[in-house]
């Protein structure tokens, strides 16, 4: 196993498309946070590495067996919530209605990261905007998930990916 931390740089979504990815945020509450899950979003609750406040995002995300596996795909190493749990590894993960403390790791192995970026893209057809919809959000230039999986596979080596391993439930709130 070589260890070599992943490099991927992209720049962030901007205008409609950055409001676009908030807005599950404001949304993970109640039954919408149960749909959200079973599209593959969590809620990520990190401390800011600078300001040391709880910071929110909703991220894509795999389940296997006990733990979430996260991809920085979008912003790469650059996204706010990876570099926040780089300096504060211990976060909050929010799966539908329930909640977990979990412990952050970033995944080193480059091979490693490609395996789970396979699984993912097979993972993916019950992820991220439905099926029928796809089409649509390409078409209106809005966003190409199918285009962003393939990205990411070709680019899997360098893109950061995070385990979460969850070590205690709690409360929503």
């Amino acid at each position: 196993m070589s260890e070599r931390p992943p490099t991927l740089v992209r720049h962030r979504p901007r205008g409609l498309l950055r409001l676009a990815f908030k807005l599950p945020v404001y949304l993970y509450r109640g039954p919408l946070a149960s749909l959200l899950a079973w599209r593959c979003v969590i809620l990520l609750t990190t401390i800011g590495r600078k300001t040391g406040l709880p910071r929110r995002t909703a991220v894509s995300a795999m389940r296997l067996d006990d733990r979430f596996i996260v991809f920085a795909g979008f912003a790469g190493v650059r996204a706010d919530w990876y570099r926040n749990l780089l300096a504060h590894p211990e976060v909050v993960v929010r799966a539908g209605n329930q909640c977990w403390r979990a412990t952050a790791r970033v995944v080193l192995d480059p091979a490693e990261r490609r395996a789970l970026m396979t699984q993912m893209a097979e993972y993916s057809r019950r992820c991220g905007p439905p099926l029928v919809v796809r089409p649509l959000l390409r078409l209106l230039h809005i966003f190409d998930y199918d285009a962003e999986i393939a990205f990411a596979l070709a680019h899997a080596e360098e893109l950061p990916v995070v385990e979460l391993r969850p070590h205690s439930q709690i409360p929503c709130s």
